[in-house]
C-alpha cells in the first residue's frame, strides 16, 4: 500500500490559532502512521505558508501555493477561525486543485458567518432562538434603530456575537437594555456585522457530530455542562471545568430529533467530511444553534468524543476524513 502523503495545516492569521495547533498535535498523536505520512504546514501571522519540522517549529522553509502538489497528496486542515475555517484556506486549495479534507468553500464560509446561517435556515422553518442584526450602518446609540424596537419583545438573557467568529470569541451574555451597547462594541472588534440572539432558560446544551459526504454517520449527543454562565472561549480550551454527559440522558424522541435536524442541517448547507452541530433542548423541543465545520481536536474536544461514543476510535476517524477527501 502507498503512503499519502497528508498536509497537515495548522495555525492561521485568526484569533484562534492556538486552538488550532493543539488539534494539529492530537492528530498527530493519533494518526495511522502506517498508512500516512505528516506533512506539517504552518500558516502564519504574515500569511506565509511554511514547511517545519514538528507542531513546536515556526521557522520552517516557505512554500508556495503552486507547489502545494508537490509537497503532499491531501490537505487536512486544522484551522479555527476566519481564513481557516471560512472558506479562504479551501478555496486555495481549490485553486491549486489539491484533495483536502472537510467541508467544500461555499459550506465552510455560510456555516461561518453566523446571520447568513441563520437566515438561510430561518427559510426552511427549521427552529431556532429569535434573532436581529446589525449591520456595519447602524448605530449603537440611536435609541430609535429598527433593531432596539425588536429587541423590546425579547426576554433577557440576550447573547451578542460576531456574525464571523468561532470557539464563542466576542459573544457577552447581556443581562438589562444597559450593558447592550458595550457587548456590541465587543463583538465589532471582530465582525462589523452582530448578531442579537434571544437566550433560552431551562434549556441543555447538546452537541452531534456528523461524518461523511453522500451517506453520512451521525453521532450520538453529547450534554455540554458549562461551569461558567454559557460555554465561552476560555472553557473550552483553557480552564477545562465544563463537564460533558456522553451520550446524553434524554428522552428516546429527543434524541431522534435532534440527530434528524442535524442531519437535515448538514445536508441544507451543503457540508462535508465533516462537522459538528450545536443544539438546545427546552421542552421537549430542539433548537438549531450553529455548525462548525471544523471542530476542535483537542484532547477535551466534543467531536472526537463523540464519534468515540458511537463507535469509531480516534485513529479510526482520521482515517475515515482522510479517506472522504476529494
Amino acid at each position: 500500500m502507498t503512503m499519502k502523503r497528508v498536509g497537515l495545516f495548522f495555525g492561521g492569521m485568526s484569533n484562534e490559532a492556538e486552538v488550532s495547533v493543539l488539534s494539529a498535535k492530537n492528530v498527530v498523536a493519533n494518526i495511522d502512521t502506517s498508512r500516512f505520512e505528516i506533512v506539517p504546514i504552518f500558516w502564519d501571522k504574515d500569511g506565509d505558508f511554511r514547511r517545519v519540522r514538528d507542531m513546536d517549529d515556526r521557522t520552517g522553509t516557505v512554500i508556495a501555493q503552486s507547489d502545494f502538489s508537490d509537497t503532499f497528496d491531501i490537505a487536512l486542515p486544522m484551522m479555527h477561525g476566519k481564513f481557516g475555517e471560512n472558506g479562504v484556506l479551501q478555496a486555495i486549495f481549490e485553486s491549486r486543485h489539491v484533495p483536502y479534507c472537510g467541508c467544500r468553500v461555499l459550506a465552510s464560509a455560510l456555516c461561518m458567518d453566523k446571520v447568513r446561517f441563520k437566515t438561510l435556515l430561518a427559510g426552511h422553518d427549521i427552529l431556532q432562538t429569535r434573532f436581529v442584526v446589525i449591520d456595519r450602518s447602524d448605530d449603537v446609540s440611536d435609541e430609535k434603530a429598527t433593531w432596539r424596537e425588536s429587541l423590546r419583545v425579547f426576554s433577557f438573557p440576550l447573547f451578542v456575537k460576531p456574525s464571523n467568529s468561532g470557539s464563542s470569541v466576542g459573544i457577552t451574555r447581556v443581562m438589562d437594555m444597559a450593558a447592550l451597547g458595550s457587548a456590541i462594541e465587543e463583538a465589532r472588534k471582530h465582525d462589523d456585522t452582530v448578531l442579537i440572539e434571544e437566550g433560552l432558560v431551562d434549556f441543555e446544551e447538546i452537541e452531534i457530530a456528523v461524518l461523511g459526504n453522500a451517506k453520512v454517520t451521525v453521532s450520538v449527543p453529547g450534554r455540554v455542562k458549562p461551569s461558567q454562565e454559557f460555554y465561552s472561549y476560555d472553557e473550552k480550551y483553557v480552564i477545562d471545568r465544563a463537564e460533558f454527559d456522553i451520550p446524553a440522558q434524554l428522552p428516546e424522541n429527543v434524541v431522534e430529533d435532534a440527530k434528524r435536524l442535524a442531519e437535515r442541517a448538514y445536508r441544507l448547507c451543503g457540508c462535508e467530511g465533516f462537522a459538528r452541530v450545536d443544539l438546545f433542548v427546552r421542552d421537549g423541543r430542539v433548537y438549531l444553534n450553529e455548525i462548525n465545520t471544523l471542530p476542535g481536536f483537542t484532547d477535551i474536544s466534543m467531536f472526537p468524543r463523540l464519534m468515540q461514543a458511537s463507535d469509531i476510535p480516534y485513529r479510526d476517524l482520521i482515517t475515515r476524513i482522510i479517506e472522504l477527501a476529494h
